[in-house]
């Protein structure tokens, strides 16, 4: 391994804040890192001097490498590329990459500067997010009087003309109609409540969180068991928070049915509370085949849905809930199994 010579360049190298790194060209062995880079990571020196990205699997996507060096070859430098990429510990980052060539005792080696924009990334997707709830709660209004009050009315004529003995024997067609008209109403609802809070149910109390997921223990379990599941608890004493109870139920029943039902007979379900820094972190985790990268980013958005006879609601009034109650949900998966871990801030008193 060749040493770098050049004791103001490695100077200004190591002590530089953005994570650096000096490779070889050919399979992109790392010669030098410095510590910014190593922090980012969670490596220590030994064990990335030495090795290639592909050995250490740092790129989520090991093609992008090779597009670098496309890049490279054709330019002779490039910037602002960006990829995925894995950390030592396992969290994946959003980062940017500018590369270029350099000269060090004669031999070309590549210069690769790192940018970590995870925390950007999240943010736009929140902002993603807070824009379409600002959009459906536009719309919102519109569909209560325009769809719902038509709905009404139909299903009062059909309720009054089954009544009638002349269409007795179409009795099975009037409840079929009405069924329907059931149904899209419960669509409404959903709809709506994804920016609503119900006047008479808006009521925030300080509670515990691990008491309400007591009390719904049963219900369930009680699911688990129509689906074949099994259904792991694992709720620990943690601070009180400030939740409204029937929204908070409302939300731990969405992401346990979908828990349930992304994954095969048998599978086991875990939900979780523990505390994090100044937050009470609500998880439920599944074991079905993950979600798929490409509507991830999608998420919490109304009618998007992989089911067959889903609505693509359950999800968007989750995220709903989880804005009216000022927490965050993160979503991890992989083809063993989706974990939804929702961020609660701790009630802080007065005093």
């Amino acid at each position: 391994m060749r040493l770098i010579k050049n004791e103001l360049f490695l100077k200004v190298f190591m002590s530089n804040p953005c994570p650096m790194a000096i490779s070889e060209i050919s399979d992109g062995t790392y010669i030098e890192v410095n510590g910014a880079l190593l922090d980012t990571l969670s490596y220590c020196k030994e064990e990335v001097i030495g090795k290639t990205p592909q050995e250490l699997g740092i790129f989520w996507d090991s093609i992008d490498r090779q597009k670098m060096l496309q890049l490279l070859n054709v330019h002779g430098y490039f910037k602002s590329f960006e990829t995925l990429i894995s950390c030592k510990n396992g969290s994946i980052l959003n980062a940017v990459f500018n590369g270029e060539f350099i000269m060090l005792e004669g031999r070309p080696y590549l210069l690769t500067v790192m940018n970590n924009i995870t925390v950007k990334r999240q943010y736009e997707q929140e902002f993603i997010h807070l824009e379409n709830l600002n959009l459906i709660s536009q719309m919102s209004a519109g569909i209560s009087h325009e769809i719902r009050n038509p709905i009404t009315t139909v299903r009062g004529f059909l309720q009054f003309f089954m009544k009638k003995p002349a269409y007795a024997h179409h009795q099975d067609y009037f409840e079929l109609m009405i069924s329907e008209l059931d149904k899209v109403n419960s669509i409404i609802t959903n709809f709506l409540s994804i920016t609503e809070s119900d006047p008479l149910h808006s009521q925030y109390i300080v509670q515990d969180l691990k008491k309400l997921l007591e009390r719904i223990q049963p219900l369930l379990e009680t699911n688990a068991l129509e689906k074949r599941n099994q259904l792991h608890y694992c709720i620990a004493d943690t601070p009180v928070i400030l939740i409204n109870e029937m929204e908070i139920r409302q939300m731990v029943f969405n992401l346990v049915q979908n828990g349930f039902e992304a994954m095969p007979i048998g599978g086991t379900l875990t939900l979780k509370t523990f505390r994090q820094d100044r937050h009470v972190v609500l998880v439920v985790q599944d074991h079905g085949t993950g979600i798929d990268e490409t509507i991830l980013d999608k998420l919490g958005t109304p009618f998007l849905t992989t089911k067959d006879n889903g609505t693509g609601l359950g999800l968007a009034v989750c995220y709903g809930i989880a804005h009216r109650h000022n927490a965050k949900i993160n979503v991890t998966t992989s083809s063993h199994g989706t974990s939804f871990e929702v961020h609660f801030p701790i009630y802080q008193t007065d005093s």
